[in-house]
């Protein structure tokens, strides 16, 4: 088979992603139709954060107030991406964080993260990032930044799992025409 021939299948595989159907992710779904889980302490700052990111169209936006819940929820309704307060009761957003990237690596589907703090500094930022969160936004923030980083976290993480699920169909149509 060509290059163009394999090129040409696209359609079948949008339809035959049964990998990402067991996930519950299709590569033709819409950011906006993503799960997106919001972790943080503060309930004022966490309705508020679901407001805006709801207002931009997102309709799947569920809520955690400490990190053990957060981790409960990953298992459960695992998300697409994930708005991590860093400094969270019973388990930290480090923690959370960490259990994330395991996550990540052990269903092959990755999660995107923003990391969300009042603490502004540097080391801060830097460690988020260090430790695997895609962006960081120090509080206070303006409504436009904020929906900004998430559309733009949600839309990386989406691309990611479209390319992802493209290999994967790209290897199973290889390993099929691969003689015996």
């Amino acid at each position: 088979m060509t290059f163009a021939q394999l090129s040409a299948t696209t359609d079948m595989y949008r339809v035959a992603e049964d990998d990402d159907a067991d996930l519950g992710w299709r590569p033709d779904t819409p950011v906006e139709e993503g799960q997106i889980l919001i972790v943080d302490d503060d309930p004022t700052a966490s309705a508020f954060m679901r407001r805006l990111i709801e207002r931009d169209g997102f309709l799947r936006v569920i809520t955690a107030g400490d990190g053990s819940r957060a981790l409960e929820l990953l298992v459960d309704h695992p998300p697409d991406v994930v708005v991590l307060d860093v400094h969270l009761p019973h388990v930290d957003g480090f923690e959370v964080l960490r259990e994330i990237v395991r996550r990540d690596v052990r269903t092959g589907l990755p999660t995107g993260v923003l990391a969300v703090s009042g603490d502004p500094s540097s080391e801060t930022c830097q460690s988020m990032l260090w430790a695997g969160a895609d962006d960081f936004i120090p509080r206070p923030f303006s409504s436009a930044e904020f929906t900004m980083r998430v559309r733009r976290v949600a839309n990386r993480t989406a691309a990611l799992r479209h390319a992802l699920a493209y290999s994967r169909f790209l290897e199973r149509r290889i390993d099929d025409l691969s003689p015996p």
